[in-house]
């Protein structure tokens, strides 16, 4: 792990890529056949605001020293969850989880309240690396429990009371690919890279 993307540079665009490795064929009948060989992952293209020479000296130096491939870093996500208790920081999974349970128990939420994760949030277990994304609403009961639908399926086996980042999860991430750095008679700069999720 080589250390922390600076938080204080926010992408100028961003995307985030599912990658779900399949393949595709059809039959002689015509019918689909389609099958899953590899795990999901997710993948960012950042693009850098203009930044004056000191900024981007510091980014291009961070980038510079992940040797391309060759090392990982953390990455948080920039972008603000939708849910109303992604400001909770002692969110906690609420018994034992296995690999490949996709409904995840937890607790510490607001009691009673609706929408305390939204579809489309992305959280992440303090256990292992991977980030995951809540596929439908959740609201939480009467004593702050609640009932998360996640996709992918769990990579790693969940302990009872393992916190949980509801909001902005860091991505375990290597550089995909050269990282373009360009400028012209403006004296800004402009970076663009592209990242890949790390699973361990």
């Amino acid at each position: 792990m080589s250390g922390t993307f600076p938080t204080d540079i926010k992408p100028r665009a961003l995307q985030l890529q599912d990658n779900r490795p399949t393949l595709l064929n059809h039959a002689s009948s015509g019918r689909r056949v389609v099958r899953a060989y590899g795990s999901q992952y997710f993948t960012l293209s950042i693009s850098l605001p203009p930044l004056n020479k000191d900024d981007a000296m510091d980014v291009f130096a961070f980038l510079q020293k992940q040797k391309n491939a060759f090392e990982t870093f953390s990455y948080e996500y920039p972008t603000i969850n939708r849910g109303v208790n992604r400001g909770q920081t002692d969110i906690t999974v609420d018994g034992s989880h296995s690999v490949g349970d996709s409904t995840i128990n937890l607790s510490g939420f607001d009691t009673s309240t609706s929408d305390v994760l939204k579809a489309g949030d992305l959280i992440k277990f303090n256990g292992h690396s991977k980030v995951y994304m809540v596929q439908s609403d959740l609201n939480s009961d009467g004593s702050g429990n609640g009932t998360v639908l996640i996709s992918p399926s769990l990579v790693e086996t969940l302990s009872d009371t393992e916190a949980v980042d509801v909001d902005q999860p860091n991505f375990t991430v290597y550089l995909d690919g050269d990282v373009l750095f360009s400028t012209d008679a403006s004296g800004f700069y402009d970076i663009s890279f592209n990242l890949r999720e790390v699973i361990t």
